[in-house]
């Protein structure tokens, strides 16, 4: 999610491999058996000659096979992401604590927390939240300002200790966690080829870190990689990048599983979940999208559809109510994702979704029950984007009041929780 909530997104969201074995089969050929044969007879000596020959040269390649390297001897992958998807299935609705720990543009201080007009976060929150019957939260989290220098960029203790103590607030309550970086294509995070290793050393540098810090956690902590990476200002930055800027996306998911399965521990099965470009759910990124060869892996994608409903607009193109006439367009943005991803044994979260206060809950929550609704259909998980914005000149996003511990829209937040909660 953008900055505060104030700047308004500018895309409409919508939307195992066969070796080849070359062998050269010279002097097998049938027009030149009998030539060979006669030639082999008449040259007994020379024969036992080559013979000696090749043993020395068998010899040689044997000796060859054994120093071939760990590496070139690996099994090839085999995709199992069961696992993935049973956890998965245990999370029934997700709630963002947005623009808390995401907030930035005050220094390396702890009190960044409150810098955007949130409250401080407490145990008291959290577990209201949970009482409402969200299993699951998203914790952004922006680090960029909390970082030393190149090339350890070490995340200053205050700021991770206080990271691990809102954590342990979600714990404590039960549910499961999702924890990520978020405004870092504020600062250092641009992905594009001119900073590529730069971006590589910094996210591999925060992520060694992150996942040290937590490597004992079970699994109801997941880790999520990046939020929004893409080029800030670009032409391309809300429709998907070019193909070259996906490929360092690509890149760095890569570079954050390496980073955090290299720490060991429960760390080596933690559910680690991967972004598109932007998190863009559009058919131009996610086909072109390098699935890693990693079982424990999920993919996240931002969902706020149909844009013209889910956010407010002056230019008439905006509609403040839902009949149910758009569900085609969430629906045909989820069938993509279900044939590039899905079918592909990837699990998809939709890590933010939400629609703007409208002043008409009763709108919103017919929205979400058709959104949702669709979603159940294909397993995806989804988590709401809460800024704690409901009546403002930003994007009013908040369906919790912090300071209150009560709901802004009870009626919506109920829907959220009936539409994703089992009947018994």
């Amino acid at each position: 999610m953008m900055n505060k909530g104030f700047k308004t997104k500018k895309w409409a969201l919508g939307i195992c491999a066969a070796l080849m074995l070359s062998i050269s089969l010279s002097g097998c050929d049938g027009g030149k058996g009998g030539q060979e044969s006669t030639q082999i007879e008449s040259s007994q000596e020379q024969s036992t000659s080559q013979t000696e020959d090749n043993s020395t040269e068998s010899s040689s390649i044997e000796t060859s096979a054994t120093e071939t390297t760990a590496q070139e001897q690996k099994e090839p992958f085999v995709c199992d992401r069961s696992a993935a998807f049973e956890l998965l299935s245990n999370i029934r609705i997700g709630w963002n604590l947005g623009n808390t720990l995401d907030a930035h543009g005050g220094g390396a201080s702890p009190v960044s927390e409150t810098i955007w007009g949130n409250p401080k976060t407490t145990q008291e929150m959290i577990d209201a939240v949970a009482a409402q019957g969200f299993n699951a939260i998203r914790i952004p989290v922006t680090f960029a300002e909390h970082c030393g220098k190149a090339p350890d960029y070490t995340i200053n203790s205050a700021w991770m200790n206080r990271v691990q103590e809102v954590v342990d607030y979600a714990m404590n309550a039960n549910m499961y966690i999702l924890l990520d970086t978020h405004h870092e294509p504020d600062y250092w995070l641009k992905p594009d080829k001119k900073h590529e290793d730069e971006c590589v050393a910094e996210l591999t540098a925060i992520w060694t870190q992150i996942a040290e810090r937590f490597k004992d956690y079970d699994e109801h902590l997941i880790f999520e990689g990046m939020n929004e990476p893409r080029v800030k200002g670009s032409g391309a930055e809300w429709n998907g990048g070019t193909k070259a800027e996906q490929e360092v996306v690509d890149h760095l998911n890569q570079a954050f599983l390496d980073a955090v399965r290299a720490t060991g521990g429960n760390n080596e099965t933690r559910l680690c979940v991967i972004c598109t470009y932007g998190n863009n759910p559009g058919y131009n990124v996610i086909k072109e999208f390098k699935i890693p060869e990693d079982n424990y892996i999920a993919v996240a994608v931002h969902m706020y559809t149909p844009y013209y409903f889910t956010f407010n607009g002056t230019d008439g193109s905006f509609y403040d109510t839902w009949d149910g006439s758009a569900k085609g367009d969430i629906s045909s943005t989820v069938k993509q994702l279900d044939k590039y991803f899905i079918k592909q044994d990837l699990p998809v979260i939709v890590t933010e979704f939400g629609a703007v206060n409208k002043g008409m809950p009763e709108e919103v929550a017919k929205w979400a029950t058709d959104y949702l609704t669709i979603m159940n259909n294909y397993g995806i998980k989804c988590f709401w984007w809460d800024n704690n914005l409901y009546v403002s000149n930003g994007e009013n996003f908040g369906i919790f009041n912090r300071k209150g511990l009560s709901w802004y829209d009870q009626e919506l937040a109920d829907t959220l929780v009936k539409m994703t909660t089992p009947e018994e």
